[in-house]
């Protein structure tokens, strides 16, 4: 069965027992897939992904600076 859908931009934050606390961002590169979209759908898509990269680096870089200013005053 041909899937319908599938994750462009996604964004994870993993704590493990350790205590180690990672974050993961993926974008997807939608080039191969602009034979399926008309020109608007494949410009819209790749605004979203961009827009979307650049605002989770900004959460990814909140937090790790957020962790950093704990490490430094404990």
């Amino acid at each position: 069965m041909k899937r319908e859908e599938s994750v462009l931009i996604g964004y994870k934050l993993l704590y493990d027992r350790s205590g180690k606390l990672v974050t993961e961002r993926i974008s997807t590169d939608i080039t191969k897939l602009k034979p399926f979209f008309s020109e608007k759908e494949y410009a819209i898509l790749k605004t979203i992904i961009r827009e979307g990269t650049v605002k989770l680096d900004e959460i990814h870089n909140h937090i790790e600076a957020n962790l950093n200013a704990r490490v430094m005053t404990n």
